[in-house]
């Protein structure tokens, strides 16, 4: 008969814990130490961004390209709402001009694939006011979690100027109205969180 001698070690406390933990989570049925997860956004909910776009003086006017995009805490692009540029065949050449928000698609083409300038674009915009309206999606599709976000507004116009505006925003159980400013190309800009229109 073949007998088989077992030698136990000595227990260390940080073992001795983890199986403490490991009992009581199965004998109680309670996860221990749980993070607790972010709450899903709120579907009834849906953030608006406004503005008018200004026309400037001169003959040379040319509509400017305009990116409206939402990124995360940590300053990713997670939400390209808008993306307005001449659709002509030399158009896409100068998207590089809108700086910030074509360096973040660069950095999401690498790494999730796809083209957004093909997608969510749509052709320069007559001096007046917009509004779109970003639904809590993902670029992917998928909703975000409450928390915080930012929501930016880039412009750029040929024979005119750059700009950019940005606003830190919380998006959750609770509507705001946020006013972003003004700049020499756009008026009027808000951020409004609200029930779906």
């Amino acid at each position: 008969m073949d007998s088989k001698v077992q030698t136990s070690k000595p227990l260390s406390r940080r073992s001795l814990l983890k199986g403490l933990v490991s009992f009581l989570g199965a004998s109680t049925g309670i996860v221990a130490f749980a993070t607790p997860k972010a709450a899903g956004w709120d579907k009834n909910f849906e953030l608006a961004v406004e503005f008018e776009i200004l026309r400037a003086e001169g003959r040379r006017y040319l509509r400017p390209y305009v990116a409206v995009w939402i990124e995360n805490e940590s300053g990713k692009s997670i939400r390209t709402i808008s993306l307005w540029f001449q659709q002509t065949q030399s158009g896409p050449r100068w998207l590089p001009d809108l700086k910030r928000w074509f360096k973040g698609e660069q950095s999401r083409k690498a790494t999730g694939g796809g083209d957004l300038a093909k997608t969510v674009s749509s052709a320069t915009r007559q001096p007046g006011k917009y509004s779109v309206v970003w639904d809590g999606r993902d670029d992917s599709g998928k909703y975000v979690p409450q928390g915080t976000y930012k929501v930016c507004i880039e412009v750029a116009r040929e024979h005119g100027t750059y700009q950019v505006a940005t606003r830190q925003v919380t998006v959750g159980a609770k509507p705001f109205n946020h006013y972003l400013g003004e700049n020499i190309e756009m008026k009027d800009m808000r951020v409004e969180y609200r029930m779906r229109q």
